[in-house]
């Protein structure tokens, strides 16, 4: 089998937030940061998957491997900014829900 230059692909790094919750500057910018990183992140994965199938459509690549280890690492990004929507808007519904 040939190695591909797609075996170079970034692994998930953790998601934690650049910036400390003490350090100066507007209330929420941690998790604003935090939301940056994971999209930045899925763009990455998926522009990487993207990458990997057209090497693979067009024979350059021959390492089915490295390609579905890349399709599933923008799909599990996916899936995660997707889980943050959902729980962002049950707590915004619940929020609405409450009385003053």
């Amino acid at each position: 089998m040939a190695v591909s230059s797609l075996g170079s692909l970034a692994p998930l790094a953790p998601l934690t937030p650049s910036a400390r919750p003490d350090a100066a500057g507007p209330a929420g910018s941690g998790f604003a940061q935090l939301l940056q990183g994971v999209i930045a992140q899925n763009a990455t994965a998926s522009s990487g998957a993207d990458a990997a199938v057209a090497s693979l459509a067009s024979g350059q690549s021959q390492d089915l491997h490295t390609v579905s280890m890349a399709v599933a690492q923008a799909d599990l990004t996916f899936r995660l900014i997707l889980e943050m929507r959902n729980r962002l808007t049950d707590a915004f519904q619940e929020v609405q829900r409450m009385q003053v």
